[in-house]
């Protein structure tokens, strides 16, 4: 598998989880600053989750809102059932999904630029490597339809495994697993396409 093992970010996984849950509590109260403390900890974790789902960093910072303004109003019926972690999937999923729905019928050009600060001192070769082995992840992404594309996204790059998954997109597990079985397929046979593309003589000839 392309991805396993390189996870291309640190998921919300990462952080404090007894911290997060006492902020929402806060919030249930009415606390605002709370709301704007669980902001400050997730939004980077959002953007890059909404980013991989969506594809199209245009989108993500409207999509990023409105995920916020949903999770204002979803926050007040959690009671901690589930990790903070797999509610704040699911109001993103259902951000991504009516975004992705809607992106099906009226096709756009993407952006390729995933939102990302590059380590200091990095080699700027390396740098752009990089960028261009996420743009090819991409391009094999917008070749899933978008409940494959949710689930391989994450599973692969969000580290989260099937019975998470299938609580986030309220599905069963078994659904997630057949999704997640044809997206790998799928996905691997665009990658392969993709870097024969990509290489003189490929599916396109020399550059």
């Amino acid at each position: 598998m392309f991805l396993r093992g390189a996870r291309s970010f640190a998921p919300v996984v990462g952080q404090d989880e007894v911290r997060l849950q006492a902020l929402v509590r806060r919030i249930q109260e009415g606390d605002l600053t709370a709301f704007e403390q669980l902001y400050a900890l997730t939004q980077a974790e959002a953007s890059r989750t909404l980013w991989h789902l969506v594809g199209n960093r245009v989108d993500v910072e409207d999509l990023r809102q409105e995920a916020y303004l949903r999770l204002l109003t979803a926050v007040k019926s959690y009671r901690g059932e589930s990790r903070f972690r797999t509610f704040f999937y699911r109001v993103c999923s259902n951000v991504a999904l009516s975004h992705l729905r809607w992106k099906r019928r009226r096709p756009e050009d993407s952006v390729w630029e995933l939102p990302e600060t590059a380590a200091e001192g990095e080699d700027p070769e390396r740098m752009a490597s990089r960028r261009q082995a996420a743009r090819l992840v991409e391009l094999a992404l917008e070749r899933l339809k978008p409940k494959k594309r949710i689930v391989f996204v994450y599973y692969e790059l969000c580290g989260m495994n099937p019975d998470e998954i299938a609580e986030a997109v309220g599905s069963s597990p078994n659904t997630v697993r057949s999704r997640l079985h044809h997206a790998r397929l799928e996905f691997n046979e665009a990658m392969q396409r993709l870097l024969g593309a990509n290489r003189p003589g490929g599916l396109h000839g020399s550059p």
